[in-house]
């Protein structure tokens, strides 16, 4: 369905290509996931693993390598565990619903991306008005 040369879509010269909007929200998994292995919010753009360019291959595999590390780190969240934000310690699933919070606002950029692409939306998001 999506083309490489729609990962290239840029909506307006301001934002970035559709490409780099998936790896953004890689990189904000990465950042949420290493508070819960560390203990501590550190948001930063410069540490993400992904090194791929506008290739659905390689986001696909970058997507499906972190599934694997929220497997894995969720797999050992213990009940004392805390996660520190900004001097405000709170327990993991306050953490996660923060991330909760922040991917639905990545999820409506996503939306004007696939909207501008002309796509339709998959068929369960008609209770959401989207069809």
């Amino acid at each position: 369905m999506c083309s490489t040369a729609d990962l290239d879509l840029r909506l307006i010269p301001q934002c970035e290509p559709l490409w780099k909007q998936f790896r953004h929200m890689g990189r904000v998994h990465e950042n949420y996931l290493s508070a819960l292995t560390f203990g501590q919010v550190k948001f930063d753009t410069l540490g993400g693993s992904y090194d791929g360019k506008a290739s659905k291959l390689d986001l696909n595999d970058y997507f499906e390598r972190l599934e694997k590390c929220h497997c894995d780190i969720f797999a050992n969240i213990r009940s004392d565990q805390v996660v520190s934000w900004f001097g405000d310690d709170v327990r993991p699933i306050i953490h996660l619903s923060r991330l909760l919070a922040h991917e639905t606002l990545h999820h409506g950029q996503l939306i004007l991306y696939w909207r501008a692409l002309g796509y339709s939306f998959p068929k369960s998001w008609a209770n959401w008005g989207e069809h």
